[in-house]
Formats: structure tokens, sequence, C-alpha cells
């Protein structure tokens, strides 16, 4: 009897103390990892504005290759919408479109995700750093309530992992494309 009182409390110790490293979470979630590409801007830009490749070098398509995704509105750039469902539980069910798109310098893509409340953000920023480019991913949501805190806990370095991998992903399948064709933009001095 005594050896189940002490599994009890040792239970309780753990819940009370799992509480309160959750309640300690921040509200806002934020993750970033950034990568060196050697490409310009215009050729990660192209691949980021949009979903038709996005395959190609997403972490979740590798978790689960059998996800079937569909796509609305435009072939890229804001309201470009792609949606997926899967029956892997780090997979899942969502959609996620482009919000925000600044040509040759970021792409702000709106997420929902089944089963939870708001919208999040994933935002590519890519930043000329010598002749390649520096891409920064980062993912925006809240933490809401003690569920969602507790839940950020467990899934924040789970995210950093699969950004890295993402962008590991990208480098290679961008470095093995031709260069985009230069801006042909003409600036009046």
């Amino acid at each position: 009897m005594k050896i189940l009182k002490i599994i009890g409390i040792a239970l309780l110790a753990i819940i009370i103390i799992g509480a309160i490293a959750a309640s300690m979470q921040p509200g806002d979630a934020h993750t970033e990892q950034s990568i060196v590409i050697n490409a310009s801007p215009a050729t990660i830009y192209q691949e980021l504005n949009g979903f038709k490749t996005f395959s190609k070098w997403s972490p979740w398509a590798k978790m689960d290759p059998n996800a079937t995704y569909t796509f609305e509105g435009p072939e890229s750039g804001v309201g470009a919408k792609m949606s997926w469902k899967s029956e892997k539980w780090n997979v899942g069910n969502g959609a996620q479109w482009v919000e925000e798109s600044i040509e040759n310098k970021k792409v702000k893509n709106g997420l929902t995700f089944e089963g939870q409340p708001g919208t999040s953000y994933a935002t590519f920023v890519l930043e000329p750093m010598g002749d390649g480019t520096t891409v920064t991913w980062m993912y925006d949501g809240k933490n809401e309530g003690m569920m969602g805190k507790a839940m950020w806990m467990m899934m924040s370095g789970m995210m950093n992992d699969v950004y890295i991998q993402g962008l590991s992903d990208l480098k290679a399948y961008v470095e093995s494309l031709p260069p985009a064709p230069a801006d042909s933009t003409v600036v009046n001095p």
C-alpha cells in the first residue's frame, strides 16, 4: 500500500510540475531557422510564392507521401491556396495560403489546422548574401489556454527540427534548378 502512495505522490508531482512548466510558456508561439542557399532571391522566391513545388522540399510531404493536396486560386502570389489531408497525426489536415508577397524579399503564408483554433503564419524572408541568399523561415501562432501552451512546450523542439530539415531540403532542391532570369524591372535614376 505504501508503494501505491509513493507512486501516486510522484505522479501528482509530475502533473504539477508539468502544469507549472506549461503555464510559463509564452502566449505567442515563435520559432525561426535560417540557411544560406546558393541561388538568387528571385530563384528562391519563385519556389516559395506558391505551392506547385511545395512537395519537392516540404518536410511534411516526406512525413506522409500519401497525403492528398488540393489547390485553389492563382498558381502563385496572394490568394494561392493549398489544402491537405493526411491520416498521419504529425501532418493532419489543414490549409495554407499566400497572404503577403513582396517580390524576391518575403512570402507570408496563413495556416489553419483542423481541430485548432485561429490562424498561424509561416513567413519566409529572403536576404541577399554574397552570391547566395539567406532564407529565414519563421512560424508565429497563438498558444491558446493551458492546453495550447502545453502543446507548444512539446512541439517547439520538433518544429525547430522540422524547419531545419525543410530548409536543408529547400536548399538542395533550389540549388539543383537553373537560375531564374534576372529581374527586368528598370529603375529610373
